[in-house]
């Protein structure tokens, strides 16, 4: 599910499909930021996408501002990390134009 909140340079919320960590940069090797790993059904607020490490399912990546953990009561946080696009959304957001290359 994507929700625009509003022109097309603008930020998505996106729900996560499989589960995701929020890394410091755009591989395995940057490490996570250190905050719980998102599971499906939870949300993020992505900003745009980059290419990265492929982790076995493509190179896009999403620069990710705010994270929701519906599982944990809609506990939000808003630290700024990496993404690996294809078990968010199956980088739907980064190729259908709904966010912006960064």
């Amino acid at each position: 599910m994507v929700l625009s909140t509003g022109s097309a340079s603008a930020a998505a919320l996106l729900r996560v499909e499989v589960g995701a960590a929020i890394f410091n940069g755009r591989s395995l090797a940057s490490g996570t930021v250190g905050i719980p790993d998102l599971w499906a059904g939870d949300t993020l607020l992505a900003t745009c996408w980059n290419t990265g490490e492929n982790l076995g399912h493509g190179n896009k990546w999403y620069l990710t501002v705010l994270e929701q953990y519906n599982r944990l009561d809609g506990l939000q946080l808003t630290v700024t990390g990496w993404t690996y696009a294809p078990f968010v959304d199956n980088s739907s957001a980064g190729t259908n134009g709904t966010l912006p290359h960064c």
